[in-house]
Formats: structure tokens, C-alpha cells, sequence
């Protein structure tokens, strides 16, 4: 969250973006690599669906904590490889935001 608000500029009120009205495309590699806790939740990929389906994050400041952080103008894009060896799959929930496809290498 930290590395992803530090290249946004404030825009008006609890609204942020990236500098000069620019778009913005953050990339998630290795979605796949979280663990999953005992309750079946990868936590890491909660913070992950919570900037992509609601368009950003909880203020992490003292004075403002639980307020909500407005983040426009950004696109996400994400990376893994097949569950399985050390891979887990993604959450159902987080999945139904991405449009998905497999590319096989060629044999």
C-alpha cells in the first residue's frame, strides 16, 4: 500500500491520483505466491481486492484511520503461475475483477 500511495498526489479531499491528471498501471506479479492463513484467507490479496473493486485504500495515518483513501485513474494488472508446487490459487472473490487468460508455452 505504502509503495503504491507514495506515486500518488493529492487531488481534492480524500481523492488521489497519479501526478498531472496521468493514468496509472500498477502491476501484481506472483499473486499466487501469499499463504494462506489458517482461516483459508490470503491476506495479502485482500488489500489487493479491496484497491481494485472499491478504487482504493484505508488512510494508514493515526488522525485518520478507517477513513477511506479514493485512488483514480489507476489500472491493475496481475501475474501467475498454475496453483500447485508451492502456488496457491487466488480467491474467487479477487478473480471475478480480472479478465483471465492462459498462455501454455509452445511445445
Amino acid at each position: 500500500q505504502y509503495s503504491i500511495e507514495a506515486e500518488l498526489d493529492k487531488r481534492g479531499g480524500k481523492n488521489f491520483g497519479p501526478p498531472n491528471g496521468k493514468k496509472m498501471t500498477i502491476f501484481f506479479d506472483d499473486v499466487s505466491m501469499p499463504e494462506v492463513n489458517t482461516w483459508g484467507d490470503q491476506t495479502t490479496l485482500e488489500l489487493v481486492r479491496l484497491a481494485v473493486e472499491y478504487g482504493g485504500f484505508c488512510f494508514l495515518d493515526k488522525d485518520k484511520r478507517g477513513d477511506f483513501k479514493v485512488c483514480e485513474d489507476l489500472q491493475y494488472l496481475a501475474a501467475m503461475q498454475h496453483p500447485g508446487g508451492g502456488k496457491n490459487d487466488i480467491p474467487n472473490r479477487l478473480k471475478r475483477n480480472f479478465f483471465i487468460f492462459n498462455l501454455v508455452l509452445p511445445s
